[in-house]
């Protein structure tokens, strides 16, 4: 027999070894009854156990050669003991113990880049869904909200707080404006309770119906973080650096006093900061914790997070400045309105001097001469020295001589200072309708009045009222013509404690191209109107500290609403 072959016998194992090679609890003096391998002698213990090793279980079975029964004693005396006999089993048994720790190092290297695929993949869904969610969305809150509830929805990053810091009008303050999640232990609890029963709600879905509740805008929550700013010049001041950089802070490390008083009002204990910026703007931060589950911010966490945000604010920033610019349009159409409004008051005060020169002239040329020529007149009549049919003549030329001194009188009245006396607006307009009463009966229109009983008195030149009612209610007849319907009301009303009159008449009415001119002077719609009237209507109402408005529909007719201060300013504007 060749030497070989004598080796090969020799070390064959026999029967009785093989007892001995599977007897592990023997040799470890285990007690263990309950292990497989207790007992069993037919098959070694790393067959008969499986993936399990005493108390622990292992996922993969050449983890469990590895890192237990390489290391067991067991193992390694039955190494010892085939040393010396077949030198092919010893070779591959070496070969297969390194070949199975190669491999485990290659399974952990394919586990580690399975979950990075997982994770980038989860990543890249969840900025896939916020994408489409910030695309339809178009205001700064919207967007906000939209941000806060991916920061705190189970379905998104699941943090248990979010808040949100933005920069304002105030370049060196972040105002706090909005934040998201419970506000105690209890109401985290009845959240969740709630998140469990709609388990297939989606990330869309939530933030969409997040946009629609009136509590996510003045929750507790926001109503504390809105009560907050964060100084950006505070030198030791640690949560505004998470502008520039991701953040984790704790309240205990906190050194500056604003930084203290942020954290205690909202209860931050353990928390990240994540910045809000672009490339060219720092917009703000946002505060994010875990402080009902207690579970640690890791820098994945952070990183998930910092992405998202990345991702939404540059819709964020096209909406602030988009908002920005709506307001600053406003604002230019305000001004322009307002620049309109001082232009035409201009015109109209420059015209109505105009008017008072030219009044208070015509008035000096024809009052002398009128004068005189009632005087000739009234001692003509007075002598008697004529027959009746001069008589006649004399008592006309008398007659009209007053009737146009009545009239300049009047006329004069518009150009002289107000006479202010304590007076009742609901009987200067009664002793009007009662003047016209005749007026009214001759053209068959009918007269309705509404006098609010108990109005504040006033102090008002009484003459000059008289007058601006006297041309509004002419003019009404005027319009009407015949069989038609005029309405006076009076009442009290307004913030600014305003006398209200109001005159409606279902004449043919004013049209739109005419209705802005009939307050400025010399315009008339009336043949034989001097285009005064309604233009010193409007400069007694003003110069007493009210308004006139009007509001005419071609064929409907035309309301004129006058409104006074119960208790006007002491020194109301004078004529010029």
């Amino acid at each position: 027999m060749k030497d070989s072959e004598k080796q090969e016998n020799e070390a064959a194992p026999t029967a009785a070894d093989a007892r001995v090679l599977n007897r592990c609890w023997e040799y470890l003096s285990c007690g263990n009854s309950d292990c497989p391998a207790y007992g069993q002698e037919e098959s070694p213990c790393w067959e008969v156990t499986g993936h399990r090793c005493g108390g622990r279980v292992f996922a993969r079975l050449e983890e469990k050669l590895i890192q237990c029964c390489f290391k067991c004693p067991f193992f390694k005396q039955l190494k010892e003991r085939v040393k010396g006999r077949r030198w092919a089993d010893i070779t591959l048994l070496e070969t297969l113990e390194d070949a199975l720790i190669r491999s485990s190092k290659y399974s952990t290297k394919v586990e580690d880049l399975y979950m990075e695929v997982i994770r980038r993949s989860k990543l890249m869904n969840l900025l896939g869904e916020v994408s489409k969610i910030i695309a339809r969305l178009d205001k700064e809150e919207d967007i906000i909200l939209a941000i806060l509830t991916v920061t705190t929805a189970r379905e998104g990053l699941g943090f248990n707080r979010a808040f949100a810091f933005l920069r304002g009008e105030e370049y060196n303050l972040l105002r706090g404006k909005y934040a998201l999640g419970p506000s105690s232990p209890e109401e985290a609890e009845s959240i969740w309770r709630i998140l469990d029963r709609d388990s297939e709600a989606s990330l869309e879905k939530l933030v969409s119906k997040g946009q629609k509740l009136h509590y996510l805008r003045n929750s507790p929550l926001t109503k504390v973080t809105r009560r907050h700013a964060i100084s950006l010049d505070d030198r030791d001041g640690m949560i505004a650096h998470g502008m520039d950089e991701v953040r984790f802070l704790s309240s205990r490390d906190l050194g500056s006093t604003g930084d203290r008083e942020i954290a205690s009002a909202l209860g931050l204990e353990d928390f990240c900061v994540i910045p809000i910026a672009t490339i060219e703007d720092r917009l703000g931060l946002l505060i994010v914790d875990n402080i009902f589950t207690g579970k640690e911010v890791t820098a994945e966490d952070a990183h998930l997070l910092e992405m998202v945000v990345s991702h939404a604010t540059t819709s964020l920033r096209a909406a602030q400045l988009k908002e920005s610019l709506g307001k600053n349009v406003e604002s230019l159409k305000a001004t322009y309105r307002k620049l309109k409004a001082n232009e035409e008051r201009m015109l109209r005060a420059e015209r109505l001097a105009i008017s008072g020169e030219l009044t208070s002239s015509v008035l000096h040329e024809i009052k002398n001469p009128l004068v005189a020529i009632g005087g000739f007149a009234r001692s003509l009549w007075n002598s008697g020295n004529f027959n009746e049919k001069d008589r006649e003549k004399v008592e006309i030329i008398m007659l009209e001589a007053e009737r146009l001194e009545n009239f300049l009188g009047n006329f004069q009245s518009n150009v002289t200072r107000l006479k202010l006396e304590d007076s009742n607006i609901n009987q200067i307009v009664e002793d009007v309708c009662q003047l016209l009463q005749n007026d009214f009966s001759e053209r068959n229109i009918e007269l309705l009045k509404s006098f609010m009983p108990g109005l504040p008195g006033c102090r008002i030149d009484q003459v000059k009222l008289h007058e601006a009612f006297l041309n509004i209610l002419t003019n009404a007849i005027e319009a009407i013509g015949n069989d038609g319907r005029v309405w006076v009301k009076t009442w009290a009303g307004g913030s600014e404690g305003l006398l209200n009159v109001e005159i409606t008449d279902n004449g043919g009415g004013i049209s739109k191209d005419k209705i802005a001119r009939i307050f400025t002077p010399f315009y008339t719609t009336k043949e034989d109107g001097s285009g005064l009237g309604l233009a010193f209507v409007h400069r007694i109402v003003r110069d007493h500290g009210g308004n006139i408005s009007v509001t005419s529909r071609k064929g409907k007719g035309t309301t004129f609403v006058i409104s006074l201060p119960a208790y006007p300013r002491e020194d109301p504007a004078q004529p010029s």
